[in-house]
């Protein structure tokens, strides 16, 4: 038996697995509703309910899976990147449980979680390696070279916001709180696949950079002032505008994914992260790769969002590849 623990924002996952990779236990609990009316994640707040989670999440399953419990040999945490103090509250509960428990630690990086989740349940001759990993949510948006399992480079990455940031605060300045991706996208669908007027076109973010990085902070800026500036009080003209921004940030998305797949000669993309739960976000990428002879992997809806499975999985995989333990810390950078 194998557990991981998720803390590195607002999410509290812990989950268990069997040495087949099945899934015997897993919990996920949300802070989001504490968070909404300052319209974003508040650090301080996040980590004290992660603190208030763990002990709970553990005895419920002592209760249900006290036998598994016992089975247990390895403890993998998440170390980063996130917020200090929600990692610190996931890392120390992990070590004395370990301790505990008298099983081994594992450091795990949360977006090579994100990276492997849309293959779960897949041993590792059955990934299909070389392949492109983006990782795109709220805090993160990272594209990665990963030629086999344990080797990943970072070939582009956001220079400012991330994609789910810039749908969070566009969401928050249309009134429409926090988080906002979920929202923007139900306003998008009420669009439907209609042309965009002139007017409310917005910029391709990076188009011709050149490189692999995203950036759309240039884009969060212009969707402000069309909102100061055009905004009527109509639902029309917000599904429209809605509709405008997610083409214009999938379309930069979609054009870095194109360069990097034809320069490193790779035709598998994962796809991942909080914003791979948006379905108009999986149609744009699933079309266009159709197109271009791509082959795209994204995860199960629950493995999209900040999750302790996904954890666990990435476990599996490194103790199945032979990897040794290694001393490990905090890392709370973003990328």
């Amino acid at each position: 038996m194998l557990l991981a623990i998720e803390t590195s924002f607002d999410d509290t996952g812990l989950a268990m697995l069997a040495d087949d990779c099945s899934v015997v236990a897993s919990q996920l609990s949300s802070s989001v509703q504490l968070h909404a009316e300052y319209g974003g994640v508040v650090p301080e707040i996040a980590a004290r309910e992660h603190l208030t989670n763990l002990p709970a999440m553990l005895t419920l399953i002592r209760r249900n899976h006290g036998d598994a419990l016992k089975e247990l040999s390895a403890v993998g945490v998440t170390k980063g990147p996130g917020l200090p103090g929600c990692l610190l509250a996931g890392v120390a509960f992990a070590r004395g449980l370990s301790y505990a428990l008298d099983a081994q630690l594992f450091g795990l990086s949360h977006l090579e979680g994100h990276l492997y989740s849309p293959f779960f349940g897949c041993p590792l001759k059955e990934i299909p390696f070389p392949l492109l990993g983006l990782v795109v949510s709220g805090g993160n948006t990272v594209l990665y070279l990963v030629e086999r399992f344990g080797e990943r480079k970072v070939v582009g990455e956001t220079l400012d916001d991330a994609a789910g940031e810039l749908f969070d605060k566009i969401s928050h300045r249309l009134g429409y709180g926090y988080p906002g991706g979920a929202k923007l996208e139900e306003l998008a669908r009420k669009h439907g696949p209609k042309p965009i007027r002139e007017e409310l076109a917005l910029p391709i973010p990076m188009r011709d950079s050149g490189d692999l990085n995203f950036s759309f902070s240039g884009l969060k800026t212009a969707a402000v002032r069309m909102v100061e500036a055009q905004r009527q009080t109509s639902e029309e003209f917000d599904a429209e505008f809605a509709a405008s921004l997610m083409r214009s940030a999938w379309e930069s998305i979609w054009r870095k994914i194109e360069q990097a797949t034809t320069r490193f000669g790779i035709s598998v993309v994962s796809v991942s992260g909080g914003v791979a739960m948006n379905g108009l976000f999986r149609d744009y990428l699933t079309e266009r790769g159709a197109e271009r002879g791509l082959e795209l992997y994204f995860p199960a809806p629950r493995l999209a969002m900040d999750n302790a499975e996904m954890m666990a999985y990435l476990l599996w995989l490194k103790l199945n590849a032979g990897e040794v333990l290694a001393p490990f810390d905090v890392e709370s950078r973003l990328i």
